[in-house]
């Protein structure tokens, strides 16, 4: 037995001196950590020592070094002390280790290297805790996860676990209620502020460790970082979430191509119930309209090709067959290998439907249901290639109505139009099924003969037209051309039919000619005009002509039309669908074009000067005119000369802009646009481009074209139409102009329809600019009170 005083030995009775080796005299004073190797380590309390620790060590000097003894300490005050506490008295019992000792405590220090070792490198976080929130130890994984340099810095920083670590303080409310009534938390999640701020997610186990009396003395847990866990939980509730909420029908196959999932548009579309399709094969494709294992062989491309994206023909629960895109894609593992097949299904009935309304507006006249120029181009382009490359001959009957125009003047347009209509169903009677018939516009028709044995052919289909259209109608002028034999190209076959048709009408007895090449020659009428044409802006016969644009509920006048006429010193006022043609044709429509634009700048600047708040001039834009390289240069100049203001002068341009190069036809208006001017689209909803182009158009106003107007208060088609673009522009924020109001009852309808500007015949006809200054004056007198 020995006293220690500190570390220090006081005292020392003989038999430790004999066990030790040593003399009483020279062990006091010695220090025990000194003397006794590892001394003490890790005391460990005994049970039948209270308030006394065992530990053992080996004795560092002396005879008896490497000897392992025994010490059990206990404080003089009979409390449990500390043998390394530098201050108080203990006494230390000695007694020689037994190898069993030695290897138990041997053992124990095993235990405990295991121990800390699994405890210093653990993943997960592990803590001591006391209830009230302060850290008594934390290994490095926890120091980590809440991102601490080191186990110090965390029990330093985090005094209060409650305010400091949690972002919802009520969580460790939460926490500390089920410690308090379970003594135990499974996978508790909480989020939690790092060091730095950023919050992540954390899951904890934990239990309380009680002493004797069952008191609480900490609290002990692992804590590990779930945030990657919960990120991917919310991907894939998302996920979840897009799948069942998604518009387009989905299905989920395994490999064999059996139904693992499907979604409820899937249902909407198909008509199937879930429960009934999940582990049976797919039933989508129509029975009769692909093969049975049609899906089998789409399934074996996508594991080839990688996806699949095509049309089909599906098949609802009733048995109804839909068109339908189908869109297949794998689903693969980590290691590339498939495990499922994901379908997209849209049901693209109403889009099928559309594009055939698409088509058939972009290939046939509105107004007669024949085919129209583009399509009958291109028919006659395909007859074309055909007989040049088998070594046959084909026939183009080119028809024009003679003195049309008398008809619409005198009965008006809607008389006009049903002539038309009625000219179609008759030559529909005079055809074969392999023919085409088409309108070209205005009062001109055309029939392709595809394969003609004779010259006589010809012959006998202008004979069978004329009787045809005998009986209460005007007769046509027909122009009758073969090819390859009058022309190799397209052009040269309708040119060559033209002049052929021009020629049938100086003819009063017979109504149809054959093209000859002598006629090419013999056309000094046509030659006279192109060159009257020619001098006509030098000599002043162009003349402008403005038809006013008003609002359709107080009737003010919002614009003003340019339009351009030839007054001929011979034959008088020339018919303007007699002269643009030439001037289309010659180029001489650029010149003329821009004589236009000028004059119509002049004529607004006079008009503003003397009081005439008239918002704009519009001035029509040919094909040639956009495509002159040097038409947005000129417009900008002549807006510099004139002083007009752009935004009181409006283009309107046609769809036929967008015949060529759409991307520099875009660009062109874009540069217009830059200008300043407004745009318009004239004739909308016959041609080609309409719905196409219009999103990407810089345009302010849709102008109705006065074919829908004319019959929308009879034909409920027309009426639709009408509605619907009125609609379309509002929806995009154009302005709308409806032409060719000829009536009240076109008035009353528009504005029912939400049209807000009229123009045509039941307004004015277009007015010589003196004249036009008085329609406007007009109209303001009656904008003003009335004296009495």
């Amino acid at each position: 037995m020995m006293i220690l005083s500190g570390t220090v030995i006081v005292q020392v009775n003989s038999s430790g001196s004999a066990l030790l080796g040593m003399p009483q005299a020279d062990l006091i004073g010695q220090d025990a950590t000194v003397l006794f190797k590892d001394f003490p380590d890790l005391p460990v309390a005994e049970e039948d020592q209270p308030g006394g620790y065992a530990s053992a060590a080996r004795v560092a000097v002396g005879p008896q070094a490497g000897q392992t003894v025994c010490l059990s300490l206990r404080a003089l005050d009979g409390q449990g002390g500390d043998a390394g506490s530098p201050t108080g008295q203990c006494i230390v019992s000695l007694r020689a280790a037994s190898a069993q000792t030695e290897q138990l405590s041997a053992q124990l220090r095993d235990s405990e290297a295991q121990y800390r070792s699994i405890f210093e490198n653990a993943q997960e976080g592990i803590y001591q805790t006391t209830p009230d929130g302060r850290y008594l130890r934390v290994n490095p994984a926890l120091a980590r996860i809440y991102g601490y340099s080191s186990p110090d810095a965390l029990m330093a920083g985090l005094t209060d676990i409650a305010s400091q670590l949690y972002v919802d303080a009520d969580r460790r409310t939460a926490f500390l209620g089920l410690m308090d009534r379970d003594g135990v938390v499974h996978d508790f999640e909480a989020r939690i502020f790092r060091q730095d701020g950023t919050v992540i997610w954390i899951t904890e186990n934990a239990r309380c460790v009680r002493d004797a009396s069952g008191q609480i003395r900490y609290y002990e847990g692992t804590v590990e970082d779930i945030s990657e866990r919960r990120q991917r939980e919310e991907e894939i509730r998302l996920l979840a979430q897009v799948f069942d909420s998604t518009a387009e029908g989905i299905a989920v196959l395994d490999t064999g191509g059996r139904v693992y999932a499907v979604n409820p548009a899937f249902t909407a579309v198909t008509g199937h119930d879930p429960a009934d399709l999940t582990g049976q094969v797919l039933p989508l494709v129509a029975d009769g309209l692909h093969e049975r294992s049609y899906l089998t062989t789409i399934l074996e491309r996508v594991r080839d090709s990688g996806t699949y994206n095509g049309e089909i023909f599906a098949a609802r629960r009733n048995g109804e067959v839909f068109p339908a895109e189908l869109s297949v894609a794998p689903v693969r593992l980590p290691d590339g290998t498939i495990s499922h097949f994901v379908l997209h299904v849209a049901d693209i009935t109403s889009r099928k439907s559309d594009e055939a309304y698409v088509r058939f507006h972009a290939n046939y006249d509105m107004l007669t249901r024949l085919p129209n120029r583009r399509l009958v181009i291109e028919r006659l382009e395909q007859a074309l290639e055909k007989c040049l490359a088998e070594g046959r001959k084909g026939c183009v009957l080119f028809l024009d109505l003679d003195r049309f125009k008398v008809i619409n003047d005198t009965y008006g347009h809607g008389v006009g139009d049903e002539l038309l209509r009625m000219v179609a169903k008759r030559l529909r009677h005079c055809t074969k099924p392999d023919d085409t018939i088409g309108r070209l516009g205005g009062d001109e028709f055309l029939i392709l003969m595809t394969d003609v044995a004779q010259d006589q052919d010809g012959i006998d289909m202008a004979d069978k037209v004329l009787y045809s259209l005998s009986e209460q109608f005007c007769l046509p002028s027909i122009g009758i051309s073969y090819f390859p034999d009058h022309g190799r190209t397209v052009s040269d076959i309708l040119r060559t039919a033209d002049i052929a048709m021009y020629q049938s009408k100086k003819n009063a007895v017979r109504r149809y000619t054959v093209y000859d090449p002598s006629l090419s020659q013999s056309t000094p009428e046509l030659l006279s005009l192109e060159n009257d044409l020619r001098l006509a802006a030098a000599r002043g016969e162009l003349e402008l002509y403005y038809q006013p644009k008003v609002c359709a509920h107080s009737m003010d006048v919002q614009g003003a039309e340019a339009l351009v006429r030839w007054r001929h010193p011979v034959m008088g006022m020339v018919n303007p669908a007699e002269f643009i043609p030439i001037a289309e044709e010659t180029g001489l429509i650029v010149p003329i074009g821009r004589w236009v634009l000028r004059r119509a700048c002049l004529q607004m600047v006079r008009w503003l000067r003397n009081g005439m708040d008239i918002p704009s001039v519009s001035v029509n834009v040919s094909v040639r005119q956009f495509q002159d390289p040097a038409f947005v240069v000129s417009v900008a100049q002549i807006l510099e000369e004139t002083g007009l203001s752009p935004s009181r002068l409006d283009l309107e341009i046609t769809e036929s802009v967008m015949s060529g190069d759409v991307t520099r036809a875009v660009a062109i208006l874009h540069e217009l646009k830059d200008l300043g001017v407004t745009l318009s689209m004239d004739d909308f909803g016959t041609g080609y481009s309409s719905l196409n182009y219009l999103k990407t158009f810089p345009i302010d106003t849709l102008k109705i074209d006065q074919t829908f107007v004319r019959d929308a208060a009879r034909n409920p088609k027309d009426a639709a139409i009408v509605t619907t673009i009125v609609t379309l522009a509002q929806n995009l924020g154009f302005s709308v102009v409806a032409e060719g109001v000829e009536t009240s009852d076109h008035a009353a309808l528009l504005r029912d329809m939400g049209c807000h500007t009229f123009q045509g015949y039941w307004i004015a006809k277009p007015l010589p600019a003196a004249e036009f200054g008085g329609f406007w004056h007009e109209r303001l007198v009656l904008k003003e009170p009335q004296k009495v």
